[in-house]
């Protein structure tokens, strides 16, 4: 597997989550403005697409457009773990009287 792949699919797949509210929220307590998910949306395919053109730079067209799905697969699962089984210190508004 093409670590640079890997790399593009790991980095595309977390921008593509970060482009979510309820992930944006998740991670950084706040959600994330318009502005921010079209960048974030456009960082992640970008990416995303990177990850395909090593793949085939790799392996050539063929095998490396199936060998990218199961580096999807292997970019996606860290962060379905991670999201799953970790919980970030929680953001709270300090309330007095």
């Amino acid at each position: 597997m093409s670590m640079i792949a890997w790399l593009l699919a790991l980095a595309g797949f977390s921008c593509l989550a970060l482009a979510m509210a309820e992930h944006h929220h998740w991670l950084t307590g706040r959600d994330p403005s318009p502005r921010a998910r079209r960048l974030l949306r456009q960082a992640g395919a970008l990416l995303l697409a990177g990850s395909w053109l090593s793949a085939c730079a790799a392996w050539g067209i063929a095998m490396g457009s199936i060998a990218w799905c199961a580096v999807l697969t292997f970019a996606a699962a860290p962060l379905v773990l991670a999201r799953t089984y970790l919980n970030p210190k929680r953001r709270r508004a300090v309330t007095r009287g």
